[in-house]
């Protein structure tokens, strides 16, 4: 599962690896050399002393050229990819708006700008076929009889084990600490998760809330219909229901905290705002959410006491734990 996550959902990313930049974007660097390879207008990609034919953009190709040369940051597939792709870069800093590309960057003809539109188009529809098939894949995965299913379910307490340090380690260490706390004390919108489409708030909102669709062993689909089953909230209530009861309000507490972030987004304050200096009601949503969701991780940490499944190690982050590391 973390090699598909790593295809379907890497970040961050140098988008000069895909296509052409501009503003006050780094380019090539020490750590990236290929950080400006701009596959969309190199048939031919010069990599560690070889060369690599992208004159036809397939998906497997793509698949072939993410994390190229070993770099995490040279994303070449998943959502973030496709997102640049469509969005275009955010040259607007810590300010109002997003990224605008203009559609004629896909255009035929003497229509096209930014050059490449007929490979900047097979590029994004190789890309997008590409996260089907990876969507597909994880589908089948957790079917009844897939293989992601088996693994869980063939040892309850290894099963139980795994929710509650994934639900901690999501809550904790990426979501509280590198998805939200860190780009705060940085005051970076390169740390904003969806920095091309200014879409952070739903990603985090949405994060949090597949956290409790675990604990609550229910979601809603698209068309509003409940889907529902046995839930970690009444397993944990057998045993304890207080435990079961505060861990539940925390969770809710982290929704109510991630509403109000997406409502000030909606109501024209951008994550990407938020995150500037000096924006104190922006800084008081984004931390409201992070101490909730280290509360929420607290009541995720009792809930494996009441289930006596021993220590877990949930995943940490320099940012909550160690913040004087990160200015280093």
């Amino acid at each position: 599962m973390d090699a598909w996550e790593g295809r379907v959902n890497a970040w961050p990313l140098d988008e000069g690896l895909i296509d052409y930049t501009g503003g006050d974007y780094i380019g090539a660097y020490d750590e990236n050399p290929l950080a400006a390879a701009n596959i969309i207008a190199t048939p031919v990609l010069a990599v560690a002393g070889q060369t690599i034919d992208t004159t036809t953009i397939t998906p497997a190709l793509l698949q072939s050229l993410n994390e190229l040369d070993g770099i995490e940051t040279n994303v070449a597939t998943g959502y973030h990819a496709i997102e640049f792709l469509l969005w275009g870069q955010d040259l607007n800093g810590i300010g109002p708006g997003a990224g605008d590309r203009p559609a004629s960057d896909f255009a035929a003809g003497d229509a096209c700008t930014g050059g490449n539109c007929d490979r900047r188009a097979a590029y994004l529809t190789a890309a997008t076929d590409l996260l089907v098939a990876d969507l597909e894949e994880l589908v089948a995965a957790w079917d009844a009889d897939g293989a992601a299913r088996a693994a869980v379910t063939a040892d309850p307490t290894a099963g139980l084990t795994a929710m509650l340090t994934g639900m901690g380690s999501l809550s904790y260490g990426e979501l509280a600490g590198e998805r939200m706390r860190l780009g705060l004390l940085l005051n970076d919108p390169e740390e904003e998760h969806d920095c091309f489409s200014d879409n952070t708030h739903m990603s985090h909102f949405l994060n949090a809330q597949g956290i409790r669709n675990v604990w609550t062993g229910q979601y809603t689909r698209i068309d509003g219909t409940v889907v529902e089953g046995p839930s970690l909230a009444a397993l944990v209530a057998a045993t304890d229901a207080g435990v079961a009861t505060d861990t539940t309000a925390r969770i809710d507490a982290t929704m109510a905290a991630m509403t109000a972030m997406v409502d000030a987004a909606w109501g024209g304050m951008a994550y990407d705002m938020m995150l500037a200096p000096g924006n104190e009601a922006g800084a008081a949503l984004v931390n409201g959410a992070v101490d909730a969701l280290i509360a929420q991780t607290r009541g995720i940490e009792r809930a494996v006491t009441a289930l006596a499944l021993g220590e877990i190690a949930i995943e940490g982050s320099d940012s909550l734990d160690n913040p004087s590391a990160v200015a280093e």
